[in-house]
């Protein structure tokens, strides 16, 4: 009987040893696939996204080391949705220094990249970029995979190049299994549209875009496609159809309470309203965008912003509010250029290192060969030693021809992030170093020292009416005829989209206004012949010199400012000179 007992005692101890490993496997299985559903909710509710992520760090006070790595890379992008990128930078870097799991390092790299650009690390941002480009076809796990693309897609569209975002993106539709995932590809699919200005393509592929990422909730991604709509109604002077559809959507554009987004909606329908002539409304509804976005960093809002509001307070003749908006508006261009241009910098130093570092490797593996052929050398003919060294001399030649290409190809990528791309000379960026040179070479010389700021009058009606391949044919044009009359130590930037400064070094400010005045007459005699009806452009000039504002750039810059908008008021056309 005694025996029976220990048997039975025996057999209810395995029993509920097998009990507690079973449930034990449960409860890893369970938090995966509840991280996996917290993944999942990311896109369609921020607010519940991270109430869940909290509930998930209550329950679980023990995790694999994998589930740990999720559980920190959902935590990173936690803070990314907050806007709190320092925080998410440090949990995303401390979950690379441990996870062992290749997909989910991949998807970090992946986030830190949106990390690191939205803090403008750009360096550190494509050094990520370069090894996710050549890690996702490696990547077998869908979901990680899938995300890599779509970050590609979504970085390659910040750079500004939209071809390689558009092949990245069109690859994502084509090969997710997941209709979230196809959602936010058809979104950077119209990104790049829009960024090529391929409107007719754009147009045919909204409709499934959306009724798509509808059909899986993506409430967010749905809203930033509606705002590429109305974006599209504007560019094709629709905006009747604009307004209408502002109406329609405005409801599920607040209920995001996503600042950026509402701050975007409200200033498209503020330039519908423009475009109709309701200026009262427009500029209520631009001071609503205003004061939505006003300390954000979103400075293509803020420059569309500051641009719309000095145009209506000008029709309004309020001058001293529209004067005020286009300082904020110039400060605004200023900052996004200068970041437009660190971006394409450390983009392209980022491009060049992995490309010097590929041909280093390549150089090393040459130099293995060799030293294998030289071990096996002493035991061979005459004639393999002559092999050797024309192999010798073949990898000299090469190792020559590659340092080559890697210096000639840093300063072609130098001169990309310093001179503007349509007309040839400085962009603004290059334009304030050359300036700032030339100012303190006058000051310490005591030489004299003019600047003439002009910009081309009704030049935003050209573009529309005529097309953007008319508008950048003028611009071509203006500064060849302009350079006809330069000094060859003068110093001519493109400063905004139709905006040019000139410094001239050693010039008084009457020689700057006869100079002004050649090449406003200049610039006036400009036609193009063929377009229908004729098409001719005016400039307004304003000139000031170190006698009335001395040697800084910003003086100068800011009294010349003032000047060329007194002759805009006084009809355009004209040269002013300032005068303190």
């Amino acid at each position: 009987m005694a025996n029976m007992f220990s048997a039975y005692i025996k057999r209810a101890r395995a029993i509920f040893i097998i009990a507690l490993l079973f449930c034990s496997c449960l409860v890893k299985a369970s938090a995966l696939s509840e991280l996996e559903l917290i993944d999942d909710t990311k896109a369609i509710d921020i607010s519940a996204f991270r109430e869940k992520l909290a509930d998930f760090s209550r329950q679980h006070k023990v995790l694999s080391a994998d589930e740990l790595s999720y559980f920190q890379l959902l935590q990173g992008y936690s803070y990314i949705l907050v806007n709190d990128y320092k925080a998410a930078t440090r949990q995303l870097e401390d979950m690379l220094m441990t996870a062992q799991n290749n997909d989910l390092r991949f998807r970090a790299k992946a986030w830190l990249i949106n990390a690191y650009i939205l803090q403008y690390n750009y360096q550190s941002a494509f050094s990520f970029l370069e090894q996710i480009n050549r890690q996702v076809e490696d990547i077998s796990n869908i979901r990680a995979r899938d995300h890599g693309m779509s970050i590609l897609a979504y970085t390659y569209n910040q750079l500004e190049q939209f071809d390689t975002a558009k092949y990245y993106a069109e690859q994502l539709v084509s090969d997710t299994l997941s209709g979230k995932t196809r959602c936010h590809a058809n979104h950077h699919v119209l990104a790049a549209l829009v960024g090529l200005a391929q409107w007719r393509e754009f147009d045919q592929r909204y409709n499934a875009a959306e009724a798509q990422c509808l059909a899986v909730d993506e409430r967010l991604v749905v809203s930033l496609m509606r705002l590429k709509y109305l974006d599209y109604l504007l560019h094709d002077n629709r905006a009747i159809e604009a307004i209408s559809f502002f109406k329609t959507i405005a409801a599920e554009i607040n209920a995001t309470a996503h600042k950026q987004i509402i701050a975007n909606a409200q200033l498209l329908y503020a330039k519908a309203l423009f475009q109709q002539k309701n200026y009262p409304e427009a500029l209520t509804e631009a001071n609503k965008a205003l004061t939505l976005f006003e300390g954000s960093d979103d400075n293509k809002v803020s420059v569309a912003t500051y641009a719309l509001l000095q145009q209506l307070h000008t029709i309004n003749k309020d001058y001293k509010q529209a004067l005020a908006y286009q300082l904020k508006f110039s400060d605004a261009e200023k900052t996004l250029s200068d970041a437009r241009y660190k971006r394409m910098q450390a983009y392209y130093m980022a491009r060049t290192d992995v490309d010097t570092n590929n041909r280093q490797m390549a150089m090393l593996q040459k130099d293995n060969e060799l030293t294998l052929l030289q071990k096996n050398a002493y035991q061979q003919h005459i004639q393999q030693q002559r092999l050797l060294a024309l192999a010798l001399i073949s990898v000299l030649i090469l190792i020559s021809v590659l340092l080559y290409l890697a210096v000639t190809g840093r300063r072609r990528f130098k001169r990309m992030a310093e001179f503007d791309q349509l007309t040839g000379i400085s962009n603004r960026y290059h334009f304030n170093n050359q300036a700032k040179v030339a100012l303190d070479y006058c000051e310490s010389n005591a030489k004299p020292v003019a600047l003439m700021l002009f910009e081309l009058d009704n030049f935003a009606r050209i573009n529309q009416e005529y097309g953007q391949t008319t508008g950048d044919w003028l611009l071509q044009r203006v500064v060849l005829t302009c350079r006809n009359f330069m000094r060859n130590n003068d110093v001519f930037g493109r400063i905004g989209d139709e905006e040019f400064v000139l410094v001239l070094p050693g010039c008084l400010t009457d020689k700057a206004v006869l100079l002004a005045e050649i090449c406003r007459d200049a610039i006036s005699n400009i036609t193009k012949v063929d377009s229908i009806p004729p098409l001719s452009i005016t400039a307004s000039f304003g000139v000031t010199g170190s006698d009335n504002s001395g040697y800084q750039l910003k003086q100068l810059l800011a009294d010349a400012d003032v000047a060329m908008y007194q002759a805009k008021a006084a009809g355009r056309n004209r040269v002013v000179v300032f005068s303190s």
